[in-house]
């Protein structure tokens, strides 16, 4: 997160950005759909992801020990997702 100052600074040339050059400034600004989810998308959100695909195909096979697993794994993954791991 921004100080305040820093936000205030970065506003202050988004501002100057927009009225020297609009269609720059609306360049930068349009971002794609697959550009956004690439930035969403991390190692442990994938590794949920596709555990969580593994569970549903286990469900599907009939293999309930493996969908069990499977999800628990995925919903550890994707609901720890934001906690991290600080070493002093």
């Amino acid at each position: 997160m921004l100080r305040r100052y820093e936000r205030r600074l970065l506003d202050e040339i988004e501002r100057h950005l927009n009225a020297e050059d609009p269609a720059f400034a609306r360049k930068i600004n349009d971002v794609r759909p697959l550009t956004r989810f690439r930035a969403w998308l991390s190692a442990r959100r994938a590794l949920g992801i596709t555990s969580a695909g593994l569970a549903v195909l286990c469900l599907f096979l009939g293999d309930g020990a493996g969908f069990f697993a499977t999800g628990a794994l995925a919903g550890a993954l994707l609901l720890l997702d934001g906690w991290k791991l600080q070493t002093e």
